[in-house]
């Protein structure tokens, strides 16, 4: 068994957690500062070798009277030459507790390969609750788009969601999502009759969220948004009952109609 300890991370282990990210998932040094969020790091002979992080900044929101915190695990990491080492298993069962011991009532994670599915159900019971489909239009300019605040961006999404069960995201969350979009190119936008999130992909606009209480807005909005960044075509996701798997958690625990939708995949 590999000799190695785990700890909460401290700042002065950012520089070498950047480092890591970089190695691992390929992003520049100047996003990796975005994400610190509540991280656990694996250590082994004083180098650090690997990391997981909780965000918890979200409620579920619904017909419930409490709106219960939920932990969304994160970009776990292990550098390659440490793998196969149940080093990453170790680090997701650490950063779970974690998530719990700050309150988080549910737990949930999007695995970034579809055979990660498994390997989160066999470690922590979690299954598939949420599914998306992708969408694909044009750019036109069919609507003004305005760019918002994630104050702004926020209160939208609350008017929009009223009596729907929603995903909740802190304002500090809500500005972290602002910021990431701002890195890709894009940012958070009210168009037509929804609001979005958009970044930039190359020369395609990606729309994670999209909410509009008129769905046949929907490929209006992408086009717009796609057209004001300047990309050749939109890609978009909305909420479905079947189709590209999403959000893993305890089955039961998240509702099937739950608008979702805030990832960093």
């Amino acid at each position: 068994m590999a000799d190695y300890t785990l700890r909460e991370y401290t700042p002065g282990d950012v520089p070498a957690l950047s480092f890591l990210w970089r190695d691992v998932f390929g992003d520049p040094l100047s996003f990796t500062a975005e994400f610190y969020a509540l991280p656990v790091a694996a250590e082994m002979n004083g180098k650090l070798i690997g990391a997981a992080h909780v965000l918890n900044g979200f409620e579920l929101v619904g017909k419930r009277r409490k709106h219960p915190i939920v932990g969304y695990i994160y970009a776990v990491m292990v550098a390659p030459e440490y793998r196969s080492l149940g080093i990453g298993k170790a680090l997701t069962l650490e950063a779970a507790a974690l998530a719990k011991k700050r309150e988080s009532k549910l737990l949930c994670t999007l695995p970034a390969d579809a055979p990660l599915y498994g390997w989160y159900h066999r470690l922590l019971g979690f299954e598939c609750v949420l599914h998306r489909k992708e969408c694909e239009v044009g750019c036109q300019a069919l609507e003004p788009v305005g760019e918002l605040s994630a104050t702004e961006y926020l209160h939208w999404r609350e008017s929009l969601l009223q009596g729907k069960n929603y995903l909740r995201p802190s304002a500090p969350m809500m500005e972290f999502t602002r910021r990431f979009c701002k890195f890709f190119g894009g940012g958070l936008y009210a168009c037509g009759s929804g609001i979005c999130t958009a970044e930039m992909d190359g020369d395609v606009c990606v729309i994670k969220e999209l909410i509009t209480n008129t769905p046949a807005d929907c490929a209006t909005i992408a086009a717009s948004v796609g057209k004001h960044l300047g990309a050749m075509k939109t890609v978009y996701y909305l909420p479905a009952r079947e189709g590209e798997s999403y959000i893993a958690a305890q089955p039961g625990s998240i509702p099937a109609d739950c608008v979702w939708n805030l990832s960093f995949d």
